[in-house]
């Protein structure tokens, strides 16, 4: 902006040309400069690493009650409905019991009502001294007998009530039914598995990577995408967790990936693949191609200061870039470009 403001405060049209003439001498003078150096940067290389999709969750669901199975309802591979029911056992004694409990409390009920009207009736029979305050203190202490026994019979029914809901093993909605494990008819004791089911709504991928390919990884979390090769797709990810501790054998670390794009299927076992830069040995830099002398089986560089040194070529890469190895280079270090 203050160099445009510089040109405009000039009138003389000469002078003008000549401050445009001056301004491209030194552009194409920075630009060449820049040509005629390349500068030595960290050599990295591509590593795949690949995993295996698998439910997020799993969860293993048992009996709270001993008793046969009466129903399945869901087989393996299919989604649990909307009720969340698996499997039913037998409830066929717990209604009964339920149905008496219900009976009792019925009883009771009819002793409530019938010592209520007595201790109303005794209340005004003792007001005008037609009865002994002593019977109305009878009748107060059997209508409150029977209002605790009634109470007594509801916490039975509702425990009994609980137990008949649990009866049926639940699971969340559209989860799959994993394994199953039980057939109608089948005798269940307490805490015997019924099912294991998975979520496949979103699927985990598991990871086991090294120091280096963990900081790869979170370096590129922003923008991490993985690939599925058999449905040729390519996904955004993230990093769902990481484990706190490490393989004592390989020295690695567990690490989750979440694939957040609908796919086409959702079952664990689908093959992904994530593509990580790793740096090179210590020593190692991409320099331009053009900056190498090549004499006699030999690699030289030639600094700006006039001296070379000779570097081991470790191959070519992309963008017309080489690999090299030297340990008398560091990062920023330019070299002369003797093949513009």
């Amino acid at each position: 902006m203050e160099i445009i403001r510089f040109f405009f405060s000039y009138r003389d049209s000469s002078e003008k040309i000549l401050l445009i003439t001056f301004l491209f001498l030194v552009t194409q003078t920075t630009a060449y400069a820049e040509k005629i150096w390349s500068t030595a940067t960290p050599a990295y290389r591509k590593t795949t690493i690949t995993g295996f999709t698998r439910a997020r969750y799993n969860m293993v669901l048992s009996t709270e009650i001993a008793e046969k199975i009466k129903s399945v309802f869901v087989d393996i591979g299919d989604p649990v409905p909307q009720n969340g029911y698996i499997a039913c056992l037998d409830d066929t004694f717990v209604k009964i019991d339920v149905r008496l409990m219900a009976n009792e409390i019925g009883q009771h009920q009819v002793d409530i009502d019938f010592f209520q009207k007595q201790v109303n009736r005794y209340k005004k029979l003792v007001e005008t001294n037609s009865a002994a305050i002593s019977q109305l203190d009878e009748f107060k202490r059997k209508l409150a007998n029977a209002k605790q026994l009634a109470q007594i019979k509801k916490l039975k029914k509702r425990r009994l009530q609980e137990k008949l809901k649990r009866h049926c093993i639940r699971a969340p909605q559209d989860w799959k039914m994993i394994e199953r494990l039980v057939e109608p008819g089948q005798w269940l004791s307490v805490g015997d598995p019924v099912a294991k089911v998975g979520d496949y709504r979103t699927l985990l991928v598991p990871l086991t990577l090294s120091v280096s390919e963990m900081k790869a990884l979170e370096h590129k979390q922003q923008d991490l995408t993985v690939k599925l090769p058999e449905y040729d797709l390519t996904v955004p990810s993230r990093i769902e967790r990481i484990s706190p501790s490490f393989d004592e054998k390989s020295r690695k670390i567990q690490v989750d990936l979440i694939l957040e794009k609908e796919l086409p299927v959702h079952r664990g076992g689908l093959r992904v693949e994530v593509t990580l830069e790793l740096p090179e040995q210590a020593g190692t830099f991409l320099i331009s191609a053009n900056a190498l002398d090549k004499k006699f089986e030999e690699v030289w560089l030639e600094r700006k200061d006039g001296s070379r040194i000779s570097v081991d070529l470790l191959g070519y890469s992309d963008h017309g870039l080489a690999r090299i190895s030297s340990y008398e280079i560091k990062t920023g270090d330019q070299f002369k470009i003797l093949h513009p």
